[in-house]
């Protein structure tokens, strides 16, 4: 072994170039050892080929190491033969996450992400877009999926050669975003996708999970010995038996569910994907348990109901609804009444509607010192639940209730709640919006100045 001070005399006898040279080659040897001593489970290691234009799909629990998987699989690709020679590091990726924020954090800074797996990688944000690139050129352009903008994003997004969709399940605009990426992929002579997702019932990962060209492995929570064996035992124990145990733990695609006021068949045959003139929008919140409970989501839904009387499928003339926006999230009091003002301006809402009964009596209190030019209003609930419900899931079935575009959150509570079940704050807070535009009688809401 070399003693410190003969190692010191040698460096300092190193021209620049030489010492850069020296820095590459431990980087090098760095990166080989974390590579070599990673150890797949056995629904992470990729089919020995992905058909072109075809999907190498991972579905799985939480902790199942999904985002791990596809980030060894692009830094591999990397080092793999060029899909085009011309290209300086032969590679133009893309990945595509819920939104550019959880590409950054996710799949290329997060400990399972690109760095995690080759250090060398940097990210890069120039006028073109954020990167992640390799020393040699190779390069992953990052997009988000969440607004119309985003999509925009995608159309323009360049020719790639791999594309990897990060939380497959959770990207509100979906549909566009495949479409728009698979337009793009035309570059070497394999172009294809990879993807990762805890399975959530869309249509468009049922259609992925049936089509051929997508090569499916799956992973369960149960399964992840990685994971502390208290935490799952844990959650195993207390979601035995339950839906959330098949989704989000053994990472099952739940396509409907038995029970449930709402299909997404159903939702689909409704789905708009813009709204028509609008007479009224209201910004509908349904409250955590108390203002300090910030492990309850707030339910934030934004709807209009049309101008315009449209048949039903029964040929009723009426007023149609719209679900426009859903902004529910866990967050403390004071940024769910800021994102519900900021919602009422930016649609030009009428009110904000609030439900008062279960705790929520803060919200008109922080909205006003917010803004007190708002028009809130609060509802109280006379009936139960499902009680509220029913009548508007049956404005879905009757084709006059729609989603515009897709809200993919909202829409698995809505299809996979089962009376009886507590029901969640998305829920509740579009049964609010869809009741007071459609259903609710004169007086049935009151005005707080």
């Amino acid at each position: 072994m070399t003693a410190p001070a003969e190692l010191d005399q040698r460096l300092a006898g190193m021209s620049p170039a030489e010492l850069e040279l020296l820095e590459q080659e431990l980087r090098a040897r760095l990166w080989q050892k974390r590579w070599d001593r990673w150890k797949p489970y056995p629904w992470q290691v990729p089919p020995d080929e992905v058909p072109t234009l075809g999907w190498w799909l991972q579905l799985g629990g939480r902790g199942t190491g999904k985002t791990d998987g596809c980030a060894r699989y692009m830094v591999a690709h990397v080092n793999g033969p060029p899909c085009d020679p011309r290209l300086r590091g032969g590679h133009r990726m893309a990945i595509i996450a819920p939104t550019q924020g959880d590409a950054v954090e996710a799949c290329v800074n997060g400990p399972s992400g690109l760095r995690a797996h080759d250090p060398r990688v940097v990210l890069r944000t120039t006028a073109g877009g954020t990167f992640a690139r390799w020393p040699n050129g190779a390069e992953a352009k990052l997009f988000g999926s969440h607004t119309p903008d985003d999509v925009e994003r995608l159309r323009a997004g360049g020719n790639r050669c791999l594309v990897w969709m990060e939380e497959v399940a959770a990207q509100r605009r979906l549909s566009e975003a495949i479409t728009h990426s698979e337009m793009g992929l035309r570059i070497g002579p394999n172009p294809h996708y990879i993807g990762s997702t805890t399975p959530k019932p869309r249509k468009e990962l049922v259609a992925l999970k049936a089509n051929p060209k997508v090569i499916v492995t799956q992973g369960r929570t149960r399964d992840a010995i990685h994971l502390p064996a208290e935490m799952r035992a844990h959650l195993i124990a207390k979601y035995a038996g339950t839906r959330i145990e098949k989704q989000e733990l053994d990472g099952v695609l739940i396509e409907e569910i038995e029970g449930a006021l709402w299909s997404m068949a159903g939702l689909d045959a409704a789905r708009v994907g813009a709204t028509p003139p609008l007479s009224s929008v209201v910004v509908a919140m349904d409250p955590a348990a108390t203002s300090t409970d910030e492990a309850d989501e707030m339910g934030i839904i934004v709807a209009g109901r049309g101008q315009q009387y449209i048949p039903d499928r029964n040929g009723f003339q009426r007023q149609h609804g719209y679900a426009l926006d859903d902004l529910s999230g866990r967050m403390p009091p004071v940024e769910a009444a800021r994102k519900a003002i900021a919602a009422y301006h930016q649609h030009k809402a009428d009110a904000i509607v609030a439900e008062v009964n279960n705790g929520g009596e803060w919200i008109g209190t922080v909205v006003r010192q917010i803004d007190p030019t708002v028009n809130y209003r609060t509802v109280t609930a006379s009936r139960g639940k499902v009680t509220r419900a029913e009548p508007v899931a049956a404005l879905t079935e009757q084709g006059s209730a729609h989603i515009v575009g897709s809200l993919p959150d909202l829409e698995e509570q809505l299809t996979t709640w089962v009376p009886g079940d507590a029901s969640p704050d998305r829920l509740d807070a579009y049964v609010w919006a869809l009741t007071h535009l459609m259903l609710a009688p004169a007086g049935n809401l009151a005005a707080v100045a």
